[in-house]
């Protein structure tokens, strides 16, 4: 998952930062509510993490802009506020869950993976920069026009973009996509993330799909 932390305090956001890199997660640390909107308008995010007091512009604040811009990502405030009126505030702006300071590692993780969770069962549409996977008709369109994969690609993507940011290995990428427990020995895998990886790069100009020696492979974030 790529994260957003909005939070002021640097021992908490480092702290936090650490926790999620070490299970696999990249992070984006934005240390006041302007500059979370910045990142918000111009990065997907699976998660959003905002403090609920922050300089410039509150968490709360944070939360009210990215509803009424029609920003649909996943969003826990983290916040030292314990009455229940501000819990009732915060999800009646649009947050999705809110957690009282201070809180364990697990406890967060917990009820992020079950908001993204929540999250990705309701919705029919899975995006990634400006690429959108639409799950019911499996087309995949870009503002350059639509890019056509065949089936085995586009669930390859899709488990690419579910996993973005972490190295992914032959043996989870045959398990989740072919539905193999081992590692077949033709070249199946190469040449699908081949052909993807050619696809996207005609689409977009870049190398979304990096070959990690020895690994498997890494869907950049950026």
């Amino acid at each position: 998952m790529y994260i957003l932390i909005a939070e002021d305090d640097e021992q908490i956001a480092n702290s936090l930062r650490k926790n999620f890199a070490e299970d696999g997660n990249p992070v984006m640390i934005a240390k006041d509510g302007e500059e979370a909107i910045h990142f918000l308008n111009s990065i997907s995010f699976d998660v959003a993490l905002l403090d609920w007091r922050m300089p410039k512009v509150s968490g709360i604040e944070v939360c009210r802009y990215i509803r009424e811009s029609g920003n649909k990502v996943p969003v826990i405030l983290l916040t030292a506020l314990s009455q229940v009126k501000n819990k009732v505030e915060a999800l009646n702006l649009g947050a999705d869950d809110y957690i009282t300071k201070p809180f364990s590692f697990d406890e967060l993780t917990a009820r992020i993976n079950a908001i993204v969770r929540r999250y990705q069962s309701s919705t029919n549409e899975l995006i990634f920069n400006d690429i959108t996977l639409d799950l019911i008709s499996r087309r995949v369109k870009s503002p350059r026009g639509e890019i056509y994969l065949s089936g085995k690609e586009f669930d390859l993507l899709k488990y690419f973009i579910l996993h973005k940011g972490t190295i992914m290995s032959k043996e989870n990428i045959c398990k989740e996509v072919w539905s193999m427990n081992f590692i077949p020995s033709t070249n199946i895998i190469e040449a699908t993330v081949k052909n993807l990886r050619k696809k996207l790069e005609d689409d977009s100009g870049k190398n979304l799909i990096k070959s990690i020696y020895g690994e498997g492979y890494l869907f950049i974030t950026e």
